[in-house]
């Protein structure tokens, strides 16, 4: 486990940063050099902030609770105490930071053909692969999440999890491919997509096992599911459970 330091808070939103996001930093930096290269981490550190804050911000309207934000190696996430109630929900939540970022990519590149600053031009194509790395139909990323809550409209919350684990698949079998004929980055990424899929589904398992996977309807879960959920874990050696309220909204928060 990488360790990581609270930054402080934007908007109500605790910020942490780990050690390995620090490295991405780095990396980026001995690529561009010099100043120009301060400015463009600089740049990548703010986009990739401004992206994450655009799914806390979309999730704290929806009324699920985000705990804090963290950064690390792959970039950020957003850390939900809780599931969506819907699966449009979980769209909505998914596409917010890729919609910033898009948004962000589309100002630099349109101000950047107008005017001759590299960094304006640099904003611009940072925040278009962010954007687009972001939305790969792959689990765990935003665009997996938007084709499992998609699917999850048409079929249970664990099928539309497999389902979506088997594109996953797929998709890191292409980018293992394509990194041995050169692209030697995407034979990082990979495994990651491949191993992240189990997970995923254990995950959703949880999810349909213990909370009914999205309420039927978008309304609340019953504390009698969360209860039974809880107990029925404990009791099978996982970890423990308690039940809280909060703003109005039944949480299972686990307990060492």
């Amino acid at each position: 486990m990488f360790k990581s330091w609270r930054l402080g808070s934007v908007l109500g939103f605790p910020i942490d940063i780990k050690l390995s996001f620090l490295i991405l930093l780095g990396v980026v930096f001995v690529a561009f050099g010099g100043l120009f290269g301060v400015f463009v981490v600089t740049l990548a550190f703010v986009s990739v902030l401004l992206h994450e804050l655009g799914h806390a911000v979309v999730a704290r309207k929806l009324g699920v609770h985000v705990s804090h934000i963290e950064l690390g190696f792959l970039g950020g996430a957003a850390q939900m105490t809780e599931m969506p109630r819907r699966p449009n929900h979980e769209i909505a939540i998914a596409a917010a930071g890729p919609a910033v970022s898009v948004g962000l990519a589309l100002a630099g590149l349109g101000l950047g053909a107008l005017v001759d600053v590299p960094l304006i031009s640099a904003l611009g194509w940072i925040n278009l692969v962010l954007a687009g790395f972001n939305l790969i139909p792959a689990l765990p990323m935003d665009g997996g999440r938007i084709l499992r809550a998609a699917l999850a409209k048409r079929m249970t919350f664990v099928k539309a999890t497999d389902l979506s684990v088997k594109i996953s698949r797929v998709v890191a079998v292409g980018f293992g491919i394509i990194g041995l004929m050169g692209a030697y980055q995407l034979l990082i990424l990979a495994p990651f997509l491949w191993m992240m899929g189990a997970r995923e589904q254990q995950m959703a398992r949880m999810v349909e096992d213990h909370y009914g996977g999205y309420p039927d309807g978008g309304g609340p879960f019953s504390m009698d599911v969360l209860e039974k959920g809880a107990w029925e874990r404990r009791g099978r050696g996982g970890a423990g459970f308690t039940v809280q309220l909060r703003g109005g909204r039944l949480v299972i928060v686990p307990v060492d």
